[in-house]
């Protein structure tokens, strides 16, 4: 991030947030640029596809499925 103001995403309003408005629970964040964070959404389902197709998060996929011997419920 250069030295201009950071930015956040809402992802509840599914808005852009500037630094001096207080980021909450809800956003993700900080990105360099308004058009950056307004992408976030977008990549972070990206990079989730990503780990979900490699070896990394087979033991996850095993537990979600309930394989690990418990109830999942």
């Amino acid at each position: 991030m250069s030295g201009g103001q950071p930015y956040w995403y809402n992802l509840t309003t599914q808005s852009v947030l500037r630094a001096d408005q207080r980021p909450s629970e809800d956003t993700i964040g900080p990105f360099g640029s308004a058009a950056e964070a307004e992408e976030s959404p977008a990549v972070l389902v990206e990079y989730a596809r990503a780990w979900l197709e490699s070896e990394e998060s087979e033991p996850f996929r095993a537990l979600a499925e309930g394989d690990d011997g418990t109830d999942p419920a």
